[in-house]
């Protein structure tokens, strides 16, 4: 059974980043390390990435599943590959 309030948490956290342009000036490798950082957070306290990156991650162009970068991210917000 998932953390979801960890994992909502998480995803407010993520958007309040966003909000204020933390994101704008970071290379795409330091929000891919970024974001498998989070990832990490989540999995030790049993949270679901799919609600941590629920729509950061489409914007992000980040898939939870496979924790990389694609130009296509679906509605479920995972890449071709993960679908």
């Amino acid at each position: 059974m998932s953390n979801h309030e960890g994992s909502y948490m998480l995803n407010d956290v993520l958007l309040l980043l966003e909000k204020y342009g933390f994101f704008d000036d970071l290379t795409r490798d330091k929000i891919l390390g970024f974001a498998n950082d989070v990832v990490k957070i989540g999995c030790h306290h049993d949270c679901n990435n799919g609600e941590i990156f629920d729509e950061i991650g489409k914007r992000l162009k980040y898939c939870y599943c496979c924790n990389k970068f694609s130009a296509e991210i679906g509605e479920d917000g995972l890449c071709q590959e993960c679908r």
